[in-house]
C-alpha cells in the first residue's frame, strides 16, 4: 500500500505553533534569566507540545465520520492534568522554604496557553502573556516592598551547666533583635555535657541573623550558635 505525505501545513497552523514558540519563550526567558530549574527551552516546548496536541484534536474532530463522537475539550483538559509533573518536578523544599512555586506556575500557565493557541484566541493569548510578564517582571518590586513574615532555623549549642542562664539571656537577645520564637526543640548530651538549642524564628523579610548570632556567642557558655 502506497503511502503519500503532505509536507505542505496550513498557514493558520503554522502561525500558531510559531506564536506558541514565541510567546512561550517570553515565559521562559524570563525565568532562565532568574536562574530557575525550567527555563527557555522548557516553557517553549510545553506551550509548543499544548497547542499542537489541540490543533491535532481539532483537525482529527473534522476528519471522523458520521456518528461518531469526540470532545477535544478532552484533550485539553488532559494537557493540563498532565503537565502537573512536570510542575511537581520544579518544586524544592529547602530547610524551612520552599523554592519553585513561581517556576511551576508558569510550567501551568505556558501549557495554558499553548491551549488558547491552538484554539485561535489570539488576542486572549496575547493579553494573558502581557499580564504573565508584567506580574514576574515588575512585581518583584512590588514584593521588596512588602512587610513579609519569613522564617529561618537557629541553632546554639551550650555547656550544661550553664543552660539556665544561657537560655534566658537566648530569649532576650532574640527578642531584643526583632525576632520571634515559633518553636524551640532540646537535645541534652550528658557524655559531652552539653544542651542544643534549635529554634524556629519567625522574622520579617531583608533582616539579618548577623548581629543576632554574634550577640549570641559572646555569651559564657556557648559552644556553638549558627543559623
Amino acid at each position: 500500500m502506497d503511502i503519500e505525505f503532505n509536507w505542505l501545513i496550513d498557514s493558520s497552523v503554522l502561525f500558531r505553533l510559531f506564536l506558541a514558540v514565541l510567546l512561550g519563550g517570553v515565559i521562559g526567558m524570563e525565568r532562565e534569566m532568574h536562574g530557575r530549574p525550567a527555563g527557555f527551552r522548557t516553557h517553549i516546548v510545553v506551550c509548543l507540545g499544548a497547542a499542537m496536541l489541540i490543533v491535532t484534536s481539532e483537525y482529527y474532530q473534522d476528519s471522523i465520520g458520521p456518528g461518531m463522537v469526540f470532545d477535544p475539550n478532552r484533550m485539553a483538559a488532559g494537557i493540563i492534568t498532565g503537565i502537573g509533573f512536570l510542575g511537581a518536578g520544579a518544586i524544592m523544599r529547602e530547610e524551612n522554604m520552599v523554592r519553585g512555586l513561581t517556576t511551576a506556575g508558569c510550567i501551568w500557565f505556558v501549557a495554558g496557553l499553548g491551549i488558547v493557541i491552538g484554539k485561535g484566541l489570539y488576542p486572549l493569548a496575547l493579553w494573558g502573556t502581557l499580564l504573565v510578564f508584567i506580574m514576574l517582571v515588575f512585581f518583584r518590586y512590588v514584593e521588596s516592598w512588602m512587610s513579609v513574615e519569613k522564617y529561618g532555623d537557629l541553632l546554639v549549642r551550650m555547656d550544661l551547666e550553664s543552660y539556665e542562664s544561657v537560655k534566658d539571656r537566648c530569649a532576650v537577645i532574640i527578642r531584643e533583635n526583632g525576632f520571634l520564637v515559633q518553636e524551640t526543640c532540646y537535645r541534652v548530651d550528658r557524655v559531652n555535657q552539653e544542651v542544643q538549642l534549635s529554634y524556629v524564628l519567625a522574622y520579617r523579610k531583608g533582616k539579618s541573623q548577623e548581629d543576632l548570632l554574634l550577640s549570641i556567642s559572646r555569651l559564657e557558655g556557648i559552644r556553638e550558635v549558627s543559623g
